[in-house]
Parts: C-alpha cells; sequence; structure tokens
C-alpha cells in the first residue's frame, strides 16, 4: 500500500509547472512542520532557506530526546526524500516558529513555506509529545479561543500583510484547526488571498463558532479529510463536508499521515465512515453534548492535574518512569476535588454508556470504577 513517502518517488521528478499542486502535496508540507527546525530556519521573516539546504543541515542525532515526537522516525525519512527531488528540493522555507508555555497552556509550531510560483503555504504544526500541547486541544472543548489560535492569527496577520502573494493554509490535527480559525479571524486583506484551507483530521469548533457568520465566509474553501476510523476529526462540531481516506493503521494510528493511502496521486477514497469510526462520532457527540462548559472545564482540569503530577513535560517521559509515574497519578486522583471526582466519574461513565459497544468502553468503565474507588479510600482515610 502506498502513502505520502512513496508519492515523493513517484512524482518527486516533476515540477509544479508540469504537474500542478495538489492535495498530495499538501499532506507533505503540513507534515513537514513537524519537523524541528530549531537552528535552521529562523522565526524573522525575510530570511528563507531552500528546502535542499535545511534538509542539508538537519541532523536527526542533534534533536533533543523531548522534541523527537510518534512521527520522528518517520519525518526524518521525510525530510531526506524531499530534498533530493526537482518538485520540493527548491521550495523556500521561512518563519519557522515553536513555541511551548506550560503556563500560558500554549503548544504552538508553524512554518512557511514559498512555491516556485511565490504562493505561499502556511504549515501549522498538530499536537506533539507535550502533555500542555494535549491539555489544549482538551481546551478547545469550553474556551472561545486557545493561546494556540489567538498565536496563529498573529503569525498571518504579523508576517503576511504586507505580501501580495496568494495563500494556502494547511495542518494536521490540532494544526488543521489552527488553520481553519486563522483564516476566520486574520486581517481582510489576507483573508482575500487564501485559496484553500487544507484541514486534515483536525478537531472542530464549539456550536457558537461552527455557526458564525466569521466560518460561513471561509467553509467554501475547506478541504477536510479525515481517515475511516476518525477520532480527532470527529471532536466537536466542523459543519464542513468531511473527505474520508483509506488508512493502513487501526484505531489511532489512523491519524498518522503516514498512515493513508494513495492510489496514484490521488488519496483513496472510502464511501463512509468504518463502524469503529460511526460508534465514536456518536459516542464522542453524545459525551460531549451532555456537558456544559463549566463541567468541561472541571474534567480537563481533573485529567491533567492527574497526568502533570509526575512532574513529566511529554508523554513519553511519563511512559518511561512508569513505577514513579503510577505512584504520582494515584496521589494526584486522590487529591482532586469532591466536585472535579464527581465530574470526572460521570464523564467516564456517559463515555461507556453512550459507547457500550465502543472499542473504548470497557476501558471507560474501568477507569471510572478506579476513580471512585480511590474517591472512597481517601474519605473512609479522611
Amino acid at each position: 500500500m502506498a502513502n505520502i513517502l512513496d508519492y515523493i518517488d513517484w512524482r518527486g521528478d516533476l515540477s509544479f509547472e508540469v504537474s500542478p499542486f495538489c492535495t498530495i502535496d499538501a499532506l507533505i508540507l503540513a507534515q513537514l512542520s513537524y519537523v524541528p527546525f530549531e537552528g535552521i530556519i529562523e522565526e524573522r521573516f525575510g530570511r528563507p532557506v531552500p528546502l535542499t539546504v535545511a534538509a542539508m543541515r538537519f541532523d536527526p542525532e542533534k534533536v533533543p530526546e523531548k522534541l523527537r515526537i510518534i512521527s520522528f522516525k518517520e519525518d526524518c525519512e521525510l525530510i531526506e526524500k524531499l530534498k533530493g527531488t526537482v518538485r520540493f528540493g527548491n521550495i523556500m522555507l521561512d518563519g519557522y516558529i515553536s513555541e511551548t508555555s506550560g503556563g500560558q497552556g500554549k503548544q504552538f509550531a508553524a512554518l512557511t513555506c514559498i512555491l516556485p510560483d511565490g504562493r505561499r503555504f502556511v504549515s501549522f504544526r498538530g499536537t506533539d509529545d507535550t502533555i500542555v500541547g494535549w491539555k489544549e486541544d482538551f481546551n478547545f472543548s469550553y474556551l472561545n479561543e486557545t493561546p494556540s489560535q489567538k498565536r496563529a492569527v498573529s503569525y498571518l496577520n504579523d508576517n503576511l500583510s504586507d505580501s501580495e502573494y496568494r495563500l494556502i493554509l494547511g495542518g494536521h490535527s490540532k494544526g488543521g484547526n489552527l488553520s481553519v480559525y486563522s483564516a476566520m479571524k486574520c486581517n481582510d486583506g489576507i483573508r482575500s488571498r487564501i485559496d484553500r484551507i487544507f484541514d486534515l483530521d483536525g478537531p472542530g469548533f464549539r456550536d457558537e463558532t461552527a455557526s458564525s457568520e466569521e466560518y460561513r465566509r471561509i467553509i467554501g474553501r475547506i478541504e477536510s479529510i479525515i481517515p475511516e476510523s476518525s477520532l480527532v476529526g470527529q471532536l466537536l462540531t466542523a459543519n464542513v463536508h468531511h473527505s474520508i481516506v483509506r488508512s493502513s493503521a487501526s484505531g489511532i494510528g489512523q491519524h498518522s499521515i503516514y498512515s493513508w493511502q494513495l492510489k496514484g496521486t490521488r488519496l483513496e477514497q472510502a464511501q463512509e465512515l468504518s463502524t469503529t469510526g460511526s460508534i465514536i462520532n456518536k459516542t464522542m457527540s453524545s459525551w460531549l453534548s451532555s456537558m456544559d462548559d463549566e463541567s468541561r472545564r472541571m474534567l480537563v482540569k481533573a485529567i491533567f492535574d492527574v497526568l502533570e503530577a509526575p512532574e513529566a513535560e511529554t508523554f513519553s517521559e511519563l511512559s518511561r518512569s512508569r513505577f514513579h509515574s503510577y505512584g504520582a497519578v494515584l496521589g494526584a486522583l486522590r487529591r482532586l476535588a469532591p466536585e472535579q471526582q464527581k465530574v470526572l466519574i460521570a464523564a467516564f461513565k456517559r463515555l461507556a454508556k453512550s459507547g457500550r459497544n465502543a472499542l473504548f468502553s470497557e476501558l471507560s468503565e474501568n477507569t471510572s470504577m478506579l476513580i471512585e474507588e480511590h474517591r472512597s479510600r481517601g474519605q473512609t482515610e479522611g
């Protein structure tokens, strides 16, 4: 089965003049923003670096462990393949920025790719391995604007207002949400130059945002793609048609662009969501719609108070120190305020009930029982 890496082998010798920019190219440039280009591409605009040069300067061995996200191995192969191609090698890379702030609850990264015809593809990175990054994703459910959404808007307004070039926005996972949101909220002069917006399995928006006039005026430019068993891309509301792509993976593994299947130069389309995808859709919709904003806020705080208890910055660190992490997590569960414990228990019970036949139903029930057990134990000891 073929993926974007195979596409580079097939089409890398063809310029954009011979074979025009297409959706597969957008997938590749969206994934490119996951590559940690620190020290290679400047944050300040106006000093772009050819992709080939950036790839030659990129040394995977020098990348700190905390920056090596789950797709790091494939991303290294991606950049290595791209550098020797006619199609991608001369793309100029500009304005790379990567910011993570636990205090602000922000994980943001972006990169601007200058195509040979002058068009700018603004690539917004999705969620990385950091706990704060995933926490911000959960915050979409109750905040009108997250720090990364605000930063995505300023990235466009601060750096692309003076340009007359046409724009394409794109991103995978949270990056897809940022692409759509920044197009909604950016200056009118920038918005008028945006031709397409690629939302690649990105979470949606609160109902108020998805039904707003700002959203309606760009909806015709959005190309939304989700895999058959999409989880992330079915969170919250999108109000847009999704193209469904076949994946070589199962479960949450389908979220990876590298698992998305191609037929020649096109995505291999599925007619509808898989059974698992449909169950996930109904489960998540029922779960979130049954909670008000305050309950969602309390749920997110409770979950991440627990996850942040071991003082790990990334999920990789959390996994590597399982023994220490387990004790810290159990301690954090018992320290939750009674109202937080109540919301957390109720949320997992709803998830289990709504998805009785879903893949995660048993996990949800067991988690609910574990939390309630520690809550009861704490009350008894207190």
